[in-house]
């Protein structure tokens, strides 16, 4: 099933407040969150934040998960964390659910009360400057031992 079609199911369901599970697909968003290794928990998105990661359908069955880096008027711009450059715009209203929770290797974590994700959300977009720097250095040191870690 594509995500055109599968998706927007996933919405309905998180619009009759279950939370739902999707395995991460992509490296947009490294290093926080790993393609095939993380579980993502979305629940509704009712209050919004910069730092927040939201599911926002960008156009009629076009979606992306991606980091809110700024809030200005009811527009929304974000950006992949593993993305130096090109953001997202769009209306508050193409926000279709936020990311409440991640399991990672056996572990979930509630993304409202960790620390450790907080710290992150806040830090990470305010190294953009030096984030080529960073997301280099990060595939250096953990292209070949992080596959071996999530087995």
């Amino acid at each position: 099933m594509h995500n055109d079609t599968f998706l927007p199911q996933v919405v309905d369901l998180i619009e009759e407040g279950h939370e739902v599970t999707l395995l991460a697909r992509g490296n947009s968003m490294r290093p926080f969150i790993e393609d095939g290794r993380d579980k993502l928990i979305f629940g509704k998105a009712d209050a919004l934040s910069i730092g927040d990661v939201v599911l926002a359908e960008l156009t009629d069955g076009v979606f992306v998960c991606h980091r809110i880096e700024k809030i200005d008027n009811g527009i929304i711009t974000m950006r992949g964390d593993g993305n130096v450059e090109g953001t997202e715009t769009f209306g508050r209203e193409r926000v279709r659910a936020k990311l409440i929770k991640i399991r990672r290797l056996g572990k979930t974590y509630d993304l409202s009360t960790s620390r450790t994700w907080k710290i992150y959300s806040a830090m990470w977009p305010r190294l953009l400057p030096i984030r080529k720097y960073l997301l280099s250095l990060y595939r250096l040191l953990w292209r070949h031992q992080l596959p071996a870690k999530w087995k």
